[in-house]
């Protein structure tokens, strides 16, 4: 696991420029959006597991959208897991 871990932290990947049809865009699939409860950003599959940002499964061009749906989404995790201490 750690010999994983540190090809996975050390090693380097060249990029050469963007194309013009948004082909930079790398993510695509992701936790189902049916299994997360959007009041909390909780699973509904298990109790006190949280997703927020580029790991839900919210694919399409979104001109800074998934921004503001990582800052919202971890808003409400953050604030949902506050009140629960």
């Amino acid at each position: 696991m750690q010999n994983l871990a540190n090809q996975l932290s050390y090693c380097v990947f060249n990029a050469n420029g963007r194309t013009t049809f948004k082909e930079e865009f790398v993510t695509a699939g992701g936790i189902d959006l049916r299994e997360v409860d959007f009041k909390k950003f909780e699973s509904k599959l298990h109790q006190n597991l949280f997703f927020v940002g580029e790991i839900l499964n919210i694919d399409a061009v979104t001109g800074g959208f998934n921004f503001q749906n990582a800052w919202t989404g971890g808003y409400i995790c953050a604030t949902t897991i506050a009140n629960r201490t």
